[in-house]
């Protein structure tokens, strides 16, 4: 299985919601990525995309503190990831820490203004916390 293979299968699987089968395909990142023919500039962003997506599949799951280890994984390779930020926002908005899950939102906007899944999760913190939607201490408003 080439990368681009890899990448359609696990996302295909995740978005049935099949996230055992495509942590089984993600289990080959390391394999797939020696055979590709990647600078170490692309390796690091396709094995970031990867962590993140690992850790969707682990939140899928319910498996937070495995979610948690991918997430602090792909920050480790990339300390901007917007994606780890948005999901380990997730991670402590289902453990009920509002105020890390705002910070964590927060930095995902911050680092990517883009990031629907980071703007809407800091909405939703930002409610819990009985704050404006789009409150953000990033943020000069």
């Amino acid at each position: 299985m080439n990368l681009n293979q890899l990448v359609d299968s696990a996302y295909d699987l995740f978005n049935h919601k099949k996230y055992n089968e495509s942590l089984e395909v993600l289990s080959h990142i390391d394999e797939v990525l020696q055979t590709e023919n990647l600078n170490e500039k692309e390796k690091e962003a396709v094995l970031v995309s990867l962590l993140n997506l690992k850790g969707f599949n682990y939140l899928g799951l319910n498996s937070l503190d495995r979610a948690t280890e991918m997430y602090a994984s792909a920050l480790e390779v990339n300390p901007n990831s917007s994606q780890a930020c948005a999901g380990l926002g997730e991670v402590f908005h289902m453990q009920f820490k509002e105020q890390e899950a705002k910070t964590m939102f927060e930095w995902a906007i911050k680092n990517n203004p883009g990031n629907l899944f980071a703007v809407s999760g800091l909405a939703k913190t930002n409610r819990d916390l009985g704050l404006e939607e789009n409150h953000n201490n990033l943020i000069l408003n």
